[in-house]
């Protein structure tokens, strides 16, 4: 895969070079136990910005994907304070953020974010947005196959290394979206930006609603997450439609969508998508507009007496 190929943007993605003229991609010598699949072999162009600290087993393809969702999901709930987080197949199964900064509620919040769907949990991949501890390593009772955190303390790193999870310590870089298509490298910026704005309603806890379309943020299209108390409750995502996310949003929550609040990555183009939510419970929406039926789905929201906060972006994952 070593080649040049015509480009016209300027992209630094450490050693794959995109320039004005070319693309110039070095294989890496970093070797990956197999592929997408355990019959498919897997290759890495470019620097890897992340230090191993603990290797259980091999890192594979997916793991360094999962990974990543994980770091950069972390890394943005630090818009929010902190947080913690667990990704499945590059999407979140909960995820929670700080109440404060003491020990305790950060373990707390690790417990949270596992706890919050422990079932798809189970073989995950867990980040942080702060520095993981021995009392936090002790704290986890489910198997994980990777933890990323800014950084670890030693005696973390040798009660984990008896286990077989990898430790990851990422290194500062700047995140991209990009996948391979028509043999060449498609790239995408990816920024998290803006507050969220009241439309209508009694005003929720600003802190919340944010995490809760940050969360949204890294969930596959079309995406609608359920946030209550500061944790995720139900999240609905990679479905070509934004109603059936919403039903499988609220159908996690169950009993836990009443009064909660819910996100979604794009507008809302009609109203029934909506009206799923609302009858599950949910007492507050953040979600962008741009609709042509912004109009319809802004007063069917205030008839149901809700409250409505206008999403300063979009945020698509595909």
């Amino acid at each position: 895969m070593d080649e040049l190929r015509e480009q016209k943007t300027l992209v630094n993605l450490g050693n794959v070079e995109l320039g004005k003229d070319k693309i110039e991609l070095h294989k890496n010598s970093v070797e990956l136990r197999y592929g997408e699949n355990s019959h498919e072999r897997a290759y890495v162009y470019g620097e890897l910005s992340f230090e191993v600290l603990h290797e259980g087993k091999q890192l594979s393809y997916n793991n360094i994907l999962d990974a990543e969702a994980a770091w950069v999901l972390a890394k943005n709930l630090k818009l929010v304070g902190g947080g913690a987080c667990v990704i499945k197949h590059q999407t979140p199964c909960g995820a929670a953020y700080l109440k404060s900064f003491d020990e305790a509620d950060k373990i707390e919040c690790i417990k949270k974010a596992i706890e919050a769907d422990s079932e798809s949990a189970y073989g995950g991949i867990l980040a942080t947005s702060f520095e993981f501890t021995l009392e936090m390593a002790k704290s986890i009772k489910t198997y994980l196959e990777v933890i990323v955190a800014p950084d670890f303390t030693t005696d973390a790193i040798e009660y984990l290394s008896n286990k077989k999870v990898r430790l990851i310590k990422p290194k500062e870089y700047t995140p991209y979206a990009g996948k391979v298509a028509f043999g060449g490298l498609v790239v995408s910026e990816r920024k998290f930006e803006g507050e969220p704005e009241l439309l209508f309603g009694e005003p929720f806890n600003l802190n919340e609603v944010k995490f809760t379309l940050i969360v949204a943020e890294a969930v596959k299209s079309n995406a609608i997450v359920l946030v209550k108390d500061g944790v995720t409750v139900g999240i609905g995502g990679g479905q070509p439609s934004r109603k059936r996310s919403c039903r499988i949003a609220t159908t996690l929550a169950g009993e836990k969508a009443y009064g909660s609040i819910a996100a979604s990555d794009a507008f809302f183009p009609f109203t029934d998508g909506l009206e799923i939510l609302i009858n599950a419970g949910v007492k507050c929406v953040v979600a962008p507009l741009g609709s042509i039926r912004d109009e319809e789905v802004l007063e069917f929201a205030k008839s149901k007496g809700i409250t409505y906060y206008k999403s300063p972006i979009r945020v698509f994952r595909h």
